[in-house]
């Protein structure tokens, strides 16, 4: 008498037509409903992928210099900021050795008292990078939750699409050399 080793019954059981057509149609649906947060996950890990100088992708930074009259009083400079920057708000001044540190509403700055020269910088948000960057990072309220289930999404998906394919393409035929390939690809950069 045959006894059936696991490894036999789960291929029996993956042979089965009815299995294979739920994995399929559970595959495609779900990949269908999860298309949004997968493109939010996908596009916001690129733009992450490619930071420059480690700035915040979700900021552009504006650069603002200009000369000024040298050696400003704090009300002579702020009565100047405000002619000069109408679309800008000087929040703080704070006085040191020879330049005051400028505190702009959305930015950081400097006057250079013996130059004149007065120097800023403004972080503007990119509202869609940034809310994608937000669910990216999980700093959405209540997003733990749906992150979680895509997460347990996407591993349905590895799974169903590793066991849904017969024949010579599926898993343990043709498959399998790609899915060692894969694993051998992530050795590589644990071990770099």
């Amino acid at each position: 008498m045959h006894c059936i080793t696991s490894t036999e019954f789960l291929m029996n059981q993956l042979n089965n037509k009815n299995i294979r057509k739920w994995l399929r149609l559970l595959h495609r649906d779900l990949g269908y409903f999860f298309a949004g947060i997968t493109l939010v996950y996908a596009i916001s890990g690129i733009i992450l992928n490619h930071k420059e100088n480690r700035k915040d992708p979700a900021f552009k930074t504006i650069q603002v210099q200009q000369q000024f009259d040298k050696m400003l009083t704090v009300s002579n400079f702020e009565a100047k900021f405000a002619d000069a920057f109408n679309n800008y708000t000087l929040t703080k001044l704070i006085p040191a050795d020879q330049h005051y540190q400028l505190f702009i509403k959305g930015g950081l700055g400097d006057y250079n008292l013996e130059t004149g020269q007065i120097s800023f910088e403004i972080y503007q948000k990119k509202p869609l990078v940034f809310f994608m960057n937000k669910l990216h990072y999980n700093q959405k309220k209540y997003w733990t939750a749906v992150a979680d289930i895509f997460a347990g999404a996407l591993i349905f998906f590895v799974l169903s699409g590793l066991l849904m394919v017969r024949g010579k393409n599926s898993l343990i035929q043709r498959g399998k050399w790609y899915v060692i390939a894969g694993f051998i690809l992530l050795l590589v950069y644990i071990w770099i």
